[in-house]
């Protein structure tokens, strides 16, 4: 197991105004500026893990088989009205002509990740998130089909912010227990906390 992140700025106290009011205040007007500021560090991370592929695909095809994001529960998508990360997902699977999967499902609602400790957030994340067996069965099925005869599949997981990495780990964890085949999965956040 490989993952990989690579924050798109660091957390400026003005940044941090800008996710709240996207996030926490329904201000979806900043959703694209958002989104489009992940492009500079997706571009370097996309870089980074070809340089770490042993493939030897050719340039013209997309390096990553899957983009997906790190899912919330039904209460914080009824209290947000949308996943920040799936929309941040959406605009950089559009952007790029990628595919984007729903490949998670969060098992419970828990508080926000932001009020707890290190410890506290390890703990809270563990058995956190299940992999879609359906649609992980169909990436692999469309991996396998792709002229690319890949070693294994490459997915790019996208959240917002990355404080311990312990959110990452956990739907880490959870892909790869569903998956039949190696998985390499690198992590792209809009800010580190």
């Amino acid at each position: 197991m490989f993952i990989a992140n690579r924050s798109a700025v660091q957390y400026s106290s003005e940044m941090r105004e800008w996710l709240a009011q996207y996030k926490y205040r329904g201000n979806e007007k900043l959703e694209p500026l958002l989104a489009q500021m992940m492009f500079p560090a997706f571009k370097a991370i996309t870089k980074e893990a070809e340089k770490q592929s042993f493939s030897t695909q050719p340039s013209l095809l997309p390096f990553w088989d899957a983009v997906t994001f790190v899912p919330v529960s039904m209460e914080r998508a009824e209290e947000r009205g949308f996943n920040q990360a799936e929309r941040f997902a959406s605009v950089l699977a559009k952007h790029h002509q990628l595919p984007l999967y729903d490949l998670l499902v969060r098992e419970r609602h828990t508080e926000k990740q932001s009020f707890k400790s290190r410890l506290e957030r390890m703990k809270d994340t563990q058995r956190l998130f299940h992999a879609k067996q359906d649609t992980m069965a169909l990436l692999q099925s469309n991996v396998q089909k792709s002229p690319m005869n890949a070693q294994s599949i490459r997915i790019l997981l996208v959240d917002d912010i990355y404080t311990t990495g312990s959110t990452i780990g956990a739907c880490a964890a959870a892909l790869h227990q569903q998956s039949e085949v190696p998985l390499d999965i690198y992590a792209l956040t809009w800010a580190r906390s």
